[in-house]
């Protein structure tokens, strides 16, 4: 597949990724009718706790989106993170965006990713769904969120 983007395991907070934080908390909260700061941590996604991840175009250096796990049991690392810009989508950004997600957290010793989306997210419930995650009862603080959808992908 000839791809016009690169995807990069991020160290250090730059302007890329906070960008790509700030937008997904933006469309969140548009998406969910709520406003509120901006709870992610980029010290959440760094090891040992975690990794973040950024697709960048691969001439001009563009960030198209993200996608970041934390270490939620020894077993189990949380997705998060997890957008693309909107003039970006439908690319298969997100798909790739996850296998290196995937890959480097079977590389951590996880034996699953675990994740919260809900319903005013269909499109990302249709990737998870695509992508081979299976719907799970709510977990961690999630377990008192109405609006909460779970789900699981055994990655061992």
């Amino acid at each position: 597949m000839n791809q016009n983007f690169k995807i990069r395991m991020v160290e250090t907070l730059d302007p890329n990724s906070k960008l790509s934080m700030d937008q997904l908390w933006e469309e969140i909260q548009i998406r969910y009718g709520f406003q509120a700061p901006n709870p992610m941590d980029f010290q959440d996604f760094l090891p040992p706790l975690g990794r973040f991840f950024l697709a960048e175009h691969s001439i001009t250096g563009e960030v198209m989106g993200s996608a970041a796990y934390t270490k939620f049991s020894d077993a189990q690392c949380e997705l998060d993170a997890v957008f693309v810009f909107s003039q970006f989508r439908k690319n298969r950004i997100a798909n790739s965006l996850l296998g290196e997600v995937e890959k480097q957290a079977r590389m951590d010793h996880y034996s699953s990713l675990i994740l919260r989306a809900g319903a005013p997210q269909p499109e990302a419930l249709t990737l998870y769904k695509n992508f081979g995650f299976k719907e799970i009862p709510a977990f961690g603080k999630w377990i008192t969120d109405p609006t909460a959808i779970c789900f699981e992908k055994k990655i061992i």
